[in-house]
């Protein structure tokens, strides 16, 4: 019988994400500068302003589609990251991570929302399409 990747644990991080809430990190007066690991910070990038997840020109709300993959753009790669790097668009299962808003992050400024997440979490790095024929969300 095959593997359920929800019952996977990342095997290189020393960081396990799975064990910590949601939640407010408490960096209202500082930057984050760095990760450690191969931790990602990822803010999304398929997301409507009211935070619902848009699919080829469909707004779906978030709240359906718990274990459907999203889009994010990489801020902070951690050292140990062997694949992604800083401005890559990754695929990634949307049931994962810690999630975070308004994070202000050295150089790069407010990321509105995202999540941090191991390496080993993510499905695939992506670039656009050259023939524009494809939606870009």
């Amino acid at each position: 019988m095959p593997a359920d990747i929800d019952m996977l644990k990342p095997t290189r991080s020393l960081i396990d994400l799975d064990s910590h809430s949601e939640g407010d990190f408490g960096l209202d007066d500082f930057k984050l500068n760095f990760i450690f690991d191969d931790i990602l910070l990822v803010e999304y990038v398929d997301e409507t302003d009211s935070g619902d997840i848009l699919r080829n020109g469909i707004v779906v709300p978030v709240n359906a589609v718990n274990k459907a993959w999203r889009k994010g753009r990489v801020i902070l790669a951690g050292p140990n990251s062997k694949y992604v790097k800083q401005g890559d668009i990754v695929l990634f299962p949307n049931n994962v991570g810690v999630t975070v808003a308004n994070i202000n992050v050295d150089n790069v400024g407010k990321v509105k929302s995202g999540l941090f997440l191991n390496e080993d979490r993510m499905f695939g790095i992506c670039t656009p399409n050259d023939d524009n024929t494809a939606t870009s969300s």
